[in-house]
């Protein structure tokens, strides 16, 4: 059986976790803010799901992927901190492209604070 679809760009694993390093670099140097998008990109890929992808393709590739997803949400992380930041754009990348979630808990008591009671009804 033939392989369907285009070939992938990176075969070995040090060669992307290499080149995933030589953005986060570049980004330091430059004062660029990471994001998936550009780190897609910047590995020469089309869509950021391709770099996803990546991560079924052995340990190796999933544990790049992983840190590097890692390494962009810690950056976000951080600037939602910051003062001067437009938060709500931070979080709806976060939200988004790392798994946040908004998240409502409701608890529930009965009277002074005690037990909730259910009182069932019989019919007439």
């Amino acid at each position: 059986m033939t392989d369907v679809g285009r070939p992938r760009l990176y075969t070995d694993a040090q060669a992307f976790a290499d080149k995933v390093s030589a953005y986060f670099a570049d980004c330091d140097a430059s004062e660029k803010r990471p994001t998936l998008s550009g780190l897609s990109y910047y590995l020469g890929f089309e869509d950021r799901e391709t770099f996803s992808n990546y991560a079924g393709y052995g340990d190796g590739f999933s544990r790049t992927v992983k840190r590097a997803k890692l390494l962009i949400a810690d950056w976000l992380e951080q600037r939602l901190t910051d003062k001067n930041t437009f938060t709500p754009g931070i979080i709806f990348d976060l939200k988004n492209n790392h798994g946040w979630k908004d998240k409502t808990e409701t608890e529930l008591t009965g009277s002074e604070g005690g037990p909730l009671q259910v009182a069932w009804l019989k019919p007439e």
